[in-house]
C-alpha cells in the first residue's frame, strides 16, 4: 500500500511527534510510505513555552518532507500537487486541536477530489479547554468524515455517537520504544521516587497530585516534576510550600531532553498520571517502554492500558483516592506485577497499530 502520513515529527515536541514517528517507522516496515511534515507548525502565540522544536541539530527527520506552512493557507495546494504526485492509495492526517480543522477540512476536499481513501487520526476528540465554538469547529472538520481512527473505547463510543456514520477504529498507544535506555543512573532522594512528567497544563491535574502528596508529607517519597510549563508555576509552587512537602519536591520548569527523560524515569517508582481529562496518552506509553508502572486517572485511554497488574486507577479529580492509591505505592509490596507490562507491550505494538489503521 502507498501511504501519505500527514503530522508532526522531530525536531517538533511532544508526544503526538514522536508518535508520528513511531507510526512512521512502523509503516516503513510494510508499506511504501511518504511522511510530510511541517515548515511551520503553529504560530509563536499558540506555543507560549520556549519553542515547539528539539534543540538538538540533528532531530529532523531525514526521509520527511517539512513543506506544510499550517500559518499560511495559500502554500496548501503546493502540497497538494505534491499528495497527488505521490498517488497514494491512504492518506493519513491527524487531528488533536481546533486550530487544524482549516487544514483537515482542506486535505477532506484534496482526498474527495483525487478520489483517495483518508483516515483521520483524533488524537483528542474535544479540545482540553472546551467552549462551544470549538465544539462547531471540531463538528465541520471530523462530521462527514467516512473513517476515524482513535486511542481509547471511550473516545469511539463517543465519536460513534457524535459520527454515526463513520467507520471508527481503536488501537490503543503503544510504547514509546524508540527513546533511549538510560545512560546513567540517578541518585534516589528517598524510598518512594515518584515522576510527574510532560508538558504541565490545567488539565493533567498537577495541583491534585500536590494536595494529595501533602497529605502523606510524613511519608518517605520525593517527587519529581519535569516538563515546560505554559501557564508558569507560583500555583503549583504555593501548594508545595503550604503542603509541608518542599523538601520533597523537584519541580523542573523547563523542555528535557529524551536521553534525561530516560534517566527520570529509570530512576522512578511509579510515574503519576492524575489527569482530568486524557484521550490516549504518550507518557503512559513512555512508561511501559521502560517499564514502569502508572497511577492515573480513570479517565480517556487509561482504562484501555491500565489495566491489573500494571498499574492503580483513580476517580478523576478525587485527591482522597490518589493519596489512597500513592499510600499503596509507598507501602511497597506486590502493587503491580512486572511481567503485565511486558504483555501489554508485547499485546500492543506499533505494527498492530499500523495494520488497524489500515484496516477497511
Amino acid at each position: 500500500m502507498r501511504i501519505v502520513l500527514i503530522g508532526p515529527v522531530p525536531p517538533y515536541r511532544g508526544g503526538i511527534a514522536q508518535y508520528t514517528a513511531q507510526l512512521h517507522q512502523a509503516l516503513a516496515e510494510s508499506d511504501d510510505r511518504f511522511t510530510i511534515s511541517f515548515s511551520r507548525q503553529f504560530p509563536a502565540f499558540m506555543y507560549p513555552g520556549g519553542s515547539d522544536k528539539e534543540p538538538e541539530p540533528r532531530a529532523y527527520l531525514p526521509d520527511v518532507e517539512y513543506i506544510v506552512d499550517s500559518v499560511n493557507p495559500f502554500t496548501w495546494p503546493a502540497v497538494g500537487r505534491r499528495i497527488r504526485s505521490l498517488n497514494p492509495d491512504l492518506i493519513v492526517v491527524q487531528w488533536w486541536h481546533v486550530y487544524w480543522a482549516p487544514f483537515i477540512i482542506w486535505v477532506k476536499r484534496l482526498a474527495r477530489r483525487c478520489g483517495k481513501r483518508l483516515v483521520v487520526i483524533c488524537h483528542n476528540v474535544d479540545d482540553h479547554e472546551s467552549a462551544g465554538w470549538k465544539v462547531k469547529l471540531r463538528n465541520l472538520a471530523l462530521g462527514d468524515c467516512k473513517e476515524l481512527f482513535v486511542h481509547s473505547s471511550r473516545h469511539r463510543e463517543s465519536l460513534g455517537e457524535m459520527f454515526p456514520a463513520a467507520s471508527i477504529r481503536m488501537h490503543p498507544i503503544p510504547a514509546y520504544d524508540a527513546f533511549p535506555a538510560p545512560d546513567h543512573e540517578l541518585p534516589r532522594r528517598a524510598r518512594t521516587e515518584l515522576l510527574f512528567f510532560g508538558l504541565i497544563r490545567p488539565y493533567k491535574g498537577l495541583d491534585i497530585l500536590l494536595h494529595a502528596l501533602a497529605r502523606l508529607a510524613d511519608r518517605d517519597f520525593h517527587l519529581t516534576i519535569a516538563g515546560e510549563s505554559w501557564d508558569g508555576v507560583s500555583a503549583y509552587e504555593r501548594i508545595i510550600s503550604e503542603g509541608g512537602i518542599s523538601e520533597k519536591v523537584d519541580l523542573v520548569n523547563a523542555y528535557v531532553s529524551n536521553q534525561s527523560a530516560a534517566n527520570l524515569f529509570a530512576r522512578a517508582d511509579a510515574i503519576v498520571l492524575p489527569y482530568r481529562s486524557a484521550s490516549g496518552s504518550a507518557v503512559a506509553a513512555l512508561a511501559f517502554n521502560y517499564h514502569k508502572p502508572v497511577v492515573a486517572s480513570e479517565v480517556g485511554g487509561f482504562v484501555d492500558t491500565v489495566l491489573p497488574g500494571t498499574g492503580i486507577l483513580v476517580e478523576a479529580e478525587n485527591v482522597d483516592a490518589l493519596a489512597g492509591a500513592l499510600s499503596r505505592v509507598m507501602d511497597g509490596g506486590k502493587w503491580y506485577e512486572p511481567d503485565a507490562i511486558a504483555a501489554t507491550n508485547e499485546r500492543l505494538t506499533w505494527r498492530s497499530l499500523a495494520s488497524e489503521l489500515k484496516r477497511r
